[in-house]
Order: C-alpha cells, then structure tokens, then sequence
C-alpha cells in the first residue's frame, strides 16, 4: 500500500522566474543579414517562444546567436528588443530579451 503522503505523478517544479502568456502575435528576427518572419507561440516579460511552422528552409537558429526582434502585439505598438537564442526547441527557438526594450510609434514603422 502506499503513503498518503506519496503523490502520484506530482506536477513538475515551475523554476521560471516569469509566467509565460499564450500568444501568437507577428515576430520579425533580424540576424546578420537574415530577416525572418515568424509568429510567437508564448511570451513573459523576459523572453519569448516563436514558432518554426511557417519556416519551410535556411539554417536554424543557433544557441546563443544575438537578433533584433520586433514584436507586434494586437492592439499596441510594435516593440523592439535585442535577444539571444537562449534555448532551441524542436517546435522553435527561445528568446532572452537582453536589452531595453522600445516601442516604435506608428509613424516610424515600416510600411
């Protein structure tokens, strides 16, 4: 018999400093000369996940490889961050937000 005290199949330890939040929000990541278009699978205020789905070639993204991303929430003002590749997933990169970060108003965004 075992031990009330035992649990069964306890839940992982949560080690993350922040909460992630669902999200799939447009993603620009500019390294070096490559320029890639991908969508956010999570974010927290710290880092984000992006998606691989919508990448059919080209080399993958390196641990540790620093990239410009522009993140472009609903209903707000792109923001821009530089990151490094802090972990590779098999479904997509992990970003670690390592500078301020910047909204860009919308009469300097692209068109």
């Amino acid at each position: 018999m075992q031990s009330p005290h035992h649990a069964i199949n306890p839940a992982p330890t949560e080690h993350r400093r922040d909460t992630r939040q669902v999200a799939s929000w447009p993603v620009t990541i500019q390294a070096g000369d490559r320029r890639l278009r991908l969508h956010s699978l999570n974010v927290s205020a710290h880092g984000l996940k992006v998606s691989l789905a919508d990448r059919t070639n080209g080399d993958p993204l390196e641990v540790g490889l620093a990239a410009r991303l522009r993140i472009e929430p609903p209903a707000a003002w792109p923001v821009e961050v530089d990151a490094i590749v802090w972990r590779a997933d098999a479904d997509g990169p992990v970003f670690l937000f390592v500078g301020p970060r910047s909204s860009v108003a919308p009469s300097s965004a692209p068109s």
